[in-house]
């Protein structure tokens, strides 16, 4: 019963009312997109273009000049790992170092990129791909060999390495002469 002598409380009303225009206003939008062209991509079939800094799976990189890896073992992507998923082994050499057996576990990386910020020899990066489901676990325990593989079949991304290390880097001074001169204002 309501507390208004009997009568109904008028809340009810505009809560119905409410409710109404709710629902008019859903059934409008389903009509509206009812008779738009569906903007599913076919993934397998129709391969995605990915944004210049979409960063993805990782892989080793060769130098393109010399041909050689350019990792060198130094270890410090295994120590800044937060999930400790990359392990390294170095290989001394007389000329330089390598890295004997580098493996990453990549069902359990975060991808927080902090492997290739610390890079000294831009030997990690991410690439512009995803595309390694599997059923099975153990293909995603990848050795030196399918990393280096990655690298040569995937484009790397755009924001790995130096060139992201230039963009997070504090803006350049102004140059000297500039601060000197301060303009007077016009009268």
């Amino acid at each position: 019963m309501a507390r208004n002598g009997g009568r109904p409380a008028s809340g009810f009303w505009r809560e119905t009312a409410q409710l109404v225009g709710a629902v008019g206003r859903a059934m409008g939008i389903t009509l509206r997109n009812l008779f738009r062209q569906p903007v599913t991509v076919r993934y397998p079939d129709v391969p995605r273009p990915y944004p210049d800094r979409f960063r993805g799976i990782l892989a080793l990189t060769y130098d393109p000049e010399t041909g050689e890896e350019n990792c060198i073992g130094c270890r410090l992507c295994e120590y800044v790992c937060p999930p400790q998923v990359i392990k390294v082994e170095m290989l001394k050499r007389e000329k330089r170092n390598y890295a004997k057996t580098f493996t990453l576990e990549l069902y359990a990386c975060e991808f927080c990129e902090l492997c290739v910020q610390v890079c000294p020899t831009d030997a990690i990066v991410m690439l512009k791909s995803f595309d390694l489901a599997t059923a099975d676990r153990r293909d995603l325990l990848l050795d030196k060999d399918r990393l280096h593989a990655l690298g040569r079949e995937f484009e790397p991304s755009w924001a790995t390495g130096n060139r992201l290390r230039d963009m997070q880097a504090p803006p350049k001074p102004v140059r000297a002469e500039a601060k000197g001169e301060a303009k007077e204002p016009a009268e």
